[in-house]
């Protein structure tokens, strides 16, 4: 998440879809985290579920966000929009990590 953030700073152009779906390829992403989950004890699994569920949401949502027409760039409130966006993927990430310490 902290390395899509700082190409839309520089350029409000920035296409990050392609790294979106790159470094958050929705199916990895949601096996990656199913399989993690199932090495945990069941009280556990009941936190990381809601969390699980939240961060492919947020994964959604942002590859939605992001979408523009080529060449144009973001306005304030669209470009404050998918940083938001970003900020509330890397809260769920860490607090998913938060689990395992």
């Amino acid at each position: 998440v902290q390395k899509i953030k700082p190409p839309l700073s520089e350029k409000t152009k920035a296409d990050i879809g392609p790294k979106i779906r790159k470094d958050f390829d929705f199916s990895v992403v949601r096996s990656d985290l199913n399989a993690i989950n199932e090495a945990l004890d069941e009280d556990t699994q009941r936190g990381t579920d809601r969390i699980v569920r939240a961060i492919l949401q947020d994964i959604t949502e942002l590859e939605i966000a992001q979408k523009q027409k080529p060449g144009v760039p973001r306005s304030e409130t669209r470009l404050k929009n998918v940083c938001g966006k970003l900020d509330k993927l890397e809260k769920a990430f860490g607090d998913y990590l938060a689990f395992a310490d």
